[in-house]
């Protein structure tokens, strides 16, 4: 099965053997908690079927999304590999299956592949710094702002191009984008109208287009 997974591709035949032994596939109904922020970090995941968000609980009480984890993703390797405590929230946002690895074991092989471990924290990396620009757009008092920020991070990473534009291929509710953007349901769902009436965007079954990504960048 790990096989399958880019990261673990070059690993040696035995090594993905252990790895396969001990790894086990939980299952998780929507808003589950797969761990939560400060747990010991006793397992690496990467998501086979669904999707994950990481998030951080801000001082109002108000969930703030840092980034999405999509299927044959890792999540959790920070906190596996320097030994500290998961630094944020892992929460499902539809019904999905979750592939766990004993954190030892995981530890155990990867010290052998230092270029593995290299390129693991680099995808970790990336991921801190979406998650930074996620929390600094979030100060933003201009909603606008805040929600065409975020419609254009996940046009980067889920965009397919269409004549008419640019497809987020992602099903995208009012709530989830509103944790996001640190903004209200109310909010989000009054901002999305106005760039929809003012021609930035249209909508199709909770699929955002992007009609013209450089009108749009306008709004930051």
């Amino acid at each position: 099965m790990l096989q399958q997974i880019d990261l673990f591709r070059d690993l040696k035949k035995e090594d993905l053997e252990i790895l396969n032994k001990n790894a086990k596939i939980m299952k998780f109904k929507k808003n589950d908690s797969i761990f939560n922020e400060g747990d010991k970090p006793e397992y690496l995941y990467i998501v086979l079927i669904g999707k994950i968000k990481i998030s951080k609980i801000g001082k109002d009480g108000r969930e703030i999304i840092l980034e999405i984890v999509n299927e044959k993703d890792i999540f959790g390797a920070l906190a596996v590999i320097k030994g500290i405590p998961y630094p944020a929230n892992a929460i499902v946002i539809e019904n999905c299956e979750v592939l766990s690895i004993p954190s030892k074991i995981f530890l155990s092989i990867i010290k052998n592949y230092p270029q593995l471990e290299a390129k693991i924290m680099h995808h970790v990396v990336m991921r801190l710094k979406s998650g930074i620009e996620s929390l600094k757009n979030t100060a933003l008092e201009n909603a606008d702002s805040r929600i065409a920020y975020q419609l254009l991070k996940l046009a980067q990473k889920y965009g397919k191009y269409t004549p008419h534009g640019v497809l987020i291929d992602l099903r995208i509710t009012k709530k989830l984008l509103a944790e996001m953007t640190g903004t209200t349901v109310e909010t989000t769902f009054r901002t999305i109208n106005k760039l929809k009436k003012e021609g930035y965007i249209s909508e199709l079954d909770h699929k955002i287009l992007i009609k013209d990504i450089r009108a749009l960048e306008s709004k930051l």
